[in-house]
């Protein structure tokens, strides 16, 4: 067979170029071709179809190195705003889950403070009813014991006007004994008075003191509801941009998976890509120099060698050939 397409395929064998196993088979072609062309120089042809598969190769691999650093900038553009937005959605979760924890929290206290304040009502009801019992009492008591000390006091007047200044002898222990009951009545009402008014002003201390705590109770569940009512406003705004965000971090991840698809190479890497390609580059133009090396003349005769070892053709294979070409 002809040594440049012998050379040609050692080259495609060394490199496990297709392409250039290809151009090896043009080559071939083309000289089966103009065996019987007289005037031709194959020789000029196939430095011609050496240095475009070169050019095309040197654009191909441009283009490759074009594409590689292309992807590494969108892989990087990618990557950077993935997490960017991921941290936006997370930030913007947070922010969701501290509002209902708050939310809840105060929702907590709210319903606390309600039954703090039912058992307040509650309390002071019942010591309203206590303290209305006490005072019936004491009102209904009062003028009894005024009554039956005035009692007292009219029969030891009668006594004592009745007897003078005689000896009394059996009056004496029945005065006696009036006076110490006088007695016995007159502390019996200063005491439920004294009971009465300190009963009087604890109650009115203690309805004071229960109205200011119903006060300040009523004013927290009703400042707990108006942050309530703003955490259930903040928490819609919230959740629309959370989900605004989310919508924005699912196209970056279809981006990015868009770029990765594209940029990812399979099974060769970008840098083994390039290294083959530039060692077929390398070494097709080792093959051009050597052509263009051994001179003219000497290269016709050794394209000449080349035609005379080719094999002839069974009928059709040209065709066959020229349709690979």
């Amino acid at each position: 067979g002809s040594r440049v397409v012998q050379m040609l395929r050692d080259i495609a064998h060394k490199t496990d170029s297709t392409a250039i196993s290809l151009l090896a088979r043009r080559v071939g072609n083309m000289l089966r071709e103009d065996q019987a062309a007289a005037g031709t120089d194959p020789f000029a042809k196939i430095k011609t179809m050496i240095s475009q598969m070169i050019s095309s190769m040197q654009k191909s691999l441009a283009e490759d190195v074009d594409h590689a650093q292309q992807c590494k900038t969108d892989m990087k553009a990618a990557t950077e705003k993935l997490a960017a937005k991921g941290a936006e959605v997370t930030k913007f979760q947070t922010r969701i889950d501290g509002a209902v924890s708050k939310s809840a929290s105060f929702k907590t206290e709210v319903a606390e403070l309600k039954e703090a304040l039912s058992t307040l009502a509650e309390a002071q009801a019942n010591a309203t009813n206590i303290r209305s019992e006490e005072s019936a009492l004491f009102k209904k008591n009062e003028p009894e014991i005024q009554q039956g000390i005035e009692g007292v006091k009219i029969a030891l007047k009668t006594l004592r006007e009745y007897y003078g200044n005689q000896d009394q002898g059996a009056a004496t222990g029945i005065v006696g004994m009036l006076e110490v009951v006088e007695s016995d009545f007159a502390k019996q009402l200063a005491e439920m008075r004294v009971a009465e008014s300190t009963a009087a002003e604890d109650f009115k201390k203690e309805a004071q003191e229960m109205k200011q705590e119903k006060t300040r109770k009523e004013q927290d569940v009703k400042y707990k509801l108006d942050a309530i009512k703003q955490l259930d406003a903040d928490l819609t705004e919230l959740q629309s941009d959370a989900d605004g965000a989310q919508n924005v971090l699912d196209d970056a991840k279809a981006y990015a998976e868009t770029v990765r698809s594209k940029c990812t190479v399979t099974p060769m890497s970008f840098e083994e890509k390039r290294a083959k390609r530039q060692q077929e580059i390398d070494d097709l133009k080792g093959a051009l120099t050597a052509l263009a090396s051994s001179g003219t003349s000497s290269a016709k005769s050794f394209i000449q060698k080349g035609r005379s070892s080719v094999p002839r053709q069974l009928r059709g294979s040209h065709a066959a050939n020229a349709m690979d070409n």
